[in-house]
């Protein structure tokens, strides 16, 4: 039996994500409050639908690639929202990074209606949703993971299976916490180096072959104007990028279970603020 798929939220993960799916042979459907994303899939195939209700009458597994937990609630909740449309037995997997929380209520909300939550947070970046190489935190009961699987194997290589819903976004925020940590430490040992005369590819080498080595470092030349985009300045009121927004998150389920983060805690300033040293550097 022919797995129907939604995608939900087309962005630098949502599209190449569909893509996959289309081209694995999954019937897929997408939405999208943006016209161009969903006219691209529309043209390979994808069914285009104008609301997360339509994908969900479509659908029996449903991922959902929105920014943030007021985006979800939205996909879930709204007027034209899942909720109202989901099929009985379906699988909600929240890509998405929103916190413990929000996914623990989105998961009782949805249970009356027999629909599953599958907290799937990502990590990989914009050549591993190309790839099909992501890495998925997958909190759930056991027997809805295994028959997600076929879907997840499409485009993930990375597989860990955390525990219980809300384990999977525990997981992620320690993650996010690492490597925007990572990022901004690399940027400033970068600049460091550069600042004392060396060039920046001479001490990239040294890094790589020390205990200072990452996939942050690893991945820089592809995604390391990314991140450091992410580390500018924006003008207030702005929507913050993912990194600063992820920060926030991680502070705020730390002090809901009382764990001190003093460099995360200047990280999330120093993000906030636009002053991230060697950001500008194009060198870097």
């Amino acid at each position: 039996m022919t797995i129907a798929v939604g995608v939900i939220g087309l962005g630098a993960m949502g599209e190449p994500i569909a893509g996959l799916l289309l081209k694995a042979g999954f019937a897929v459907s997408v939405c999208d409050v943006r016209p161009d994303p969903v006219e691209r899939l529309a043209r390979l195939g994808a069914t285009s639908c104008a609301s997360p209700a339509q994908v969900a009458q479509a659908s029996d597994v449903i991922v959902s690639l929105v920014s943030d937990a007021a985006q979800t609630t939205q996909v879930v909740f709204g007027e034209s929202g899942l909720l109202c449309e989901a099929r009985p037995g379906a699988i909600f997997a929240i890509g998405s990074t929103l916190g413990p929380e929000p996914v623990r209520k989105i998961a009782q909300a949805l249970a009356p209606k027999q629909v599953h939550v599958l907290d799937m947070p990502i990590s990989g970046g914009l050549v591993a949703a190309r790839e099909g190489t992501l890495s998925l935190m997958l909190g759930g009961e056991d027997a809805i993971v295994d028959r997600a699987m076929p879907v997840l194997r499409v485009f993930a290589r990375d597989i860990t299976r955390t525990g219980g819903v809300g384990s999977g976004q525990t997981a992620k925020l320690a993650h996010q916490l690492v490597f925007s940590v990572n990022v901004m430490a690399l940027l400033e040992g970068l600049a460091l180096g550069a600042a004392g005369g060396l060039e920046p590819a001479v001490l990239k080498q040294v890094l790589g072959q020390g205990l200072a080595n990452s996939a942050v470092l690893q991945a820089w030349k592809d995604l390391g104007p990314r991140w450091k985009g992410m580390l500018a300045e924006i003008p207030a009121g702005a929507t913050p990028p993912n990194m600063r927004k992820d920060l926030h998150l991680v502070l705020e389920f730390a002090r809901d279970v009382g764990v001190p983060l003093f460099v995360g805690s200047q990280a999330s300033l120093i993000a906030d603020a636009g002053i991230a040293t060697g950001h500008r550097d194009p060198r870097l």
